[in-house]
């Protein structure tokens, strides 16, 4: 099924373009590269050669898609992955 703006919280995050645009943590705001992991709470994400854990219910994220770019509360990604993904 191909992602779109509509049903990416249902997708696997892994390889997607992202960029942190809103968190209770500043230091994190602006942080951008591709998720490379992900669990119940956290996304990781690739920066600038580093790996930075982001707590998904405290931030907001922009995902990039091909057509789109999607604003997603991170509350919304809380939940096993897998679990997530079945919808």
């Amino acid at each position: 099924m191909k992602i779109t703006p509509k049903n990416l919280i249902y997708h696997e995050l892994i390889g997607l373009p992202a960029k942190v645009v809103e968190s209770t943590d500043p230091s994190l705001v602006g942080i951008e590269g591709n998720v490379t992991d992900e669990t119940r709470n956290m996304v990781t994400i690739e920066h600038g050669g580093k790996e930075k854990k982001v707590a998904k219910a405290n931030a907001s994220f922009v995902f990039a898609l091909p057509d789109a770019k999607v604003k997603v509360n991170g509350r919304l990604l809380v939940s096993q992955p897998e679990n997530r993904i079945r919808g």
